[in-house]
């Protein structure tokens, strides 16, 4: 071998070393930027499903007290009724009585 192929060949050797060795840095940094990004996609979404969880709960509680209010007005609306009856009555015997 001569003097510049010896040259041209240990020069593309170091330039295709130097090029991978560029290549596979470009590959890391993708890689970490995709596991960032997984990351935070990853925090958004446990962000959204605690919220989601709360406000669940919370329903769940505003149900139950709506359906003790409910409860209670329909024990209120008997107790009217009888109460009124009860005023008739008493209007009647006291009109009966005069």
């Amino acid at each position: 071998m001569d003097k510049p192929t010896t040259i041209a060949v240990i020069a593309a050797t170091v330039v295709s070393a130097g090029a991978f060795k560029f290549y596979e840095f470009v590959l890391k940094q993708r890689r970490e930027v995709e596991k960032e990004e997984k990351a935070e996609q990853a925090l958004y979404r446990d962000d959204l499903i605690k919220r989601v969880e709360k406000l669940e709960s919370e329903r769940a509680e505003q149900t139950e007290s709506v359906m003790k209010l409910r409860e209670e007005m329909s024990a209120m609306k008997v107790q009217i009724d009888f109460m009124r009856q009860e005023n008739e009555i008493l209007k009647l015997k006291l009109d009966a009585l005069r």
